[in-house]
């Protein structure tokens, strides 16, 4: 009997075969069409708006397509796609590498690999020292300031739930960038989450999250794929758990803290690039934005956050246990 996970794997593979006849190709990046994606997923799916919105559903999940759109929705989570929607016919198409890279890791979690030890959780706080990040002028008050607070919270929180935890700074110190990642990488730890606060036009509020862009896919902010993108780093080894992990936190955040959902984002982040185990980076709200700084000056709101964050990580390892017993 196939296992759920060689199933899946059959059933795409079955879906691609079929599919290669009649591939759609798109400056160069190969699409499957929204009814493949369905039935390789064992869902199905509708069109909302006639050459422009298609829906996947199933009994637990609901994804959600625009055309030219690089972002869908995941059970009400906003998630980036690297490439757009395309439209063709009259059916959307999503990139395959998007199939694999963004949306499987989360669907389908047991497809990821041999699920990762967590025990050791290694807390950035960004910023420090002479790096303040972002400030508000109006409430005086810094992103150095800001992540070093929520990360001890969440430092704490992550104690009391039996996880060892180690920071790359524990006071207003300057660690370089690249430095973060080596001193989880030299720690041997099993996570490695980097803490921010985000800044942008002062209109603009929200809160995303980051894991590394996978090889060969745009980041987030970028248009098109480019040279650079096709270099190997060491967190590469874990996309999937990097994705389903800033899944996990996008989600949690989203729903504890009301804040506009900016989403699950890729980029190439110094901290990210060399980090050896699954590794996400969170910004918790724009200090730019009056309103959402005037939270952050809450000793309460930064509480939340950091529980929150913490939540999102046992659920995360819970979903790496359950795994690891099938």
């Amino acid at each position: 009997m196939l296992s759920r996970r060689n199933f899946i794997l059959s059933m795409l593979g079955a879906s691609c075969a079929a599919h290669s006849a009649s591939a759609l190709t798109v400056k160069n990046v190969e699409y499957i069409s929204i009814a493949k994606l369905a039935q390789t997923c064992g869902m199905r799916w509708k069109t909302t708006v006639e050459n422009k919105a298609q829906t996947v559903f199933g009994k637990i999940s609901k994804m959600d397509f625009a055309v030219n759109s690089r972002a869908m929705t995941l059970n009400g989570t906003t998630v980036w796609l690297g490439h757009p929607v395309v439209e063709s016919g009259g059916m959307l198409h999503i990139s395959t590498r998007d199939y694999f890279k963004t949306i499987r890791p989360i669907l389908f979690p047991q497809t990821n690999g041999t699920p990762k030890k967590l025990f050791h959780i290694f807390i950035d706080p960004g910023h420090g020292g002479k790096d303040r990040g972002a400030m508000n002028a109006k409430y005086r008050l810094t992103e150095k300031a800001v992540a070093l607070d929520i990360a001890g919270r969440l430092g704490k929180e992550l104690r009391k739930n039996g996880y060892k935890v180690s920071f790359s700074r524990l006071d207003d110190s300057f660690v370089e960038l690249p430095d973060r990642p080596a001193m989880a990488n030299s720690r041997g730890a099993d996570l490695f989450l980097s803490i921010h606060c985000n800044a942008a036009a002062p209109s603009i509020n929200g809160v995303e999250t980051f894991a590394l862009a996978p090889r060969a896919m745009p980041s987030t902010s970028s248009a098109k794929i480019s040279r650079g993108d096709y270099e190997k780093y060491p967190g590469h080894a874990n996309d999937e758990w990097n994705q389903m992990l800033a899944y996990y936190i996008q989600r949690a955040l989203r729903i504890a803290t009301g804040s506009p959902d900016r989403g699950v984002k890729r980029a190439r982040f110094a901290v990210l690039k060399g980090a050896k185990m699954p590794a996400a980076l969170v910004e918790c709200g724009f200090i730019s934005n009056n309103g959402e700084c005037a939270k952050m000056m809450s000793a309460n709101y930064r509480q939340l956050l950091a529980q929150t964050i913490a939540s999102a990580v046992i659920a995360y390892h819970n979903t790496l246990r359950r795994i690891s017993k099938k």
